[in-house]
Parts: structure tokens; C-alpha cells; sequence
């Protein structure tokens, strides 16, 4: 069966990126290690094996321009939580940045953040 076992998420620094994704986002550190001139990370929950985000550093100005932008605008992807409300209080708490608190939807609540490289990122909770 196919699967997605990661995604790569462009950024200008690697350090500030992992810190942002495992101290505010409460991911670990899955992989950080030196393959030849390229430093390959990966970061994840551990209670998701198997998936992955390859932060990766920009390093051409192509990339360079896409940092923060990859998904044009829209939210990058989602972090899905069985309780939006309180996730949303502990990430405020640890100095993530909201474009507003959480709203009730039909589907679910959510509501939307930026990571260290201005990705939108939604945390969403199903109905």
C-alpha cells in the first residue's frame, strides 16, 4: 500500500527551524545528521510513525523566495488534535503566533498559525 513517509518544509535557518517545531510545535527530533555537505532533519510526532517533515535548508534564490510561501498562501498543513481550544492555550503559552483564536466550523474547530519560516499551519479538531 502507498504512504507518505515525509514532506519537505524549506526554511533559512535549520537551528531556529527544529527549535520552533520541537519546543513550540512539541515535536521530536526524529534524524539530524551530516549526508556528505547536506544536513538532512527530520521532525515528527512520535506518536506518528513512519511520517516525517524534512526541514531543509534554502539554499538556491529559487528556493530562497519559496521559504514561507511554498503552499502560496494557504495553510501548509494541518496538525489535528482532539482538543483545538486546549493545544491552541499551550502553543500561545509557548509563543506561537495565531491569526486569530479558535473558531467553530461545522466540521471541527481550528485555527490557523505561522511557523518560524511564515508557513500558515492549521491545528484542527474533527466535530
Amino acid at each position: 500500500m502507498p504512504s507518505i513517509p515525509l514532506f519537505k518544509v524549506l526554511v533559512n535557518d535549520l537551528d531556529e527551524a527544529v527549535g520552533f517545531y520541537t519546543s513550540k510545535l512539541g515535536m521530536s527530533l526524529l534524524e539530524d545528521k551530516r549526508l556528505g555537505d547536506y544536513r538532512w532533519v527530520l521532525v515528527g510526532y512520535p506518536e506518528q510513525p513512519g511520517f516525517g517533515i524534512n526541514l531543509d535548508l534554502a539554499t538556491t534564490e529559487e528556493e530562497k523566495v519559496l521559504v514561507g510561501r511554498q503552499a502560496a498562501g494557504l495553510p501548509m498543513f494541518s496538525i489535528a488534535t482532539d482538543n483545538c481550544r486546549r493545544d491552541y492555550e499551550t502553543m500561545l503559552a509557548r509563543g506561537i503566533e495565531f491569526e486569530g483564536q479558535p473558531e467553530s466550523q461545522p466540521w471541527g474547530t481550528a485555527a490557523t498559525l505561522r511557523d518560524v519560516a511564515g508557513n500558515r499551519v492549521h491545528l484542527s479538531q474533527d466535530a
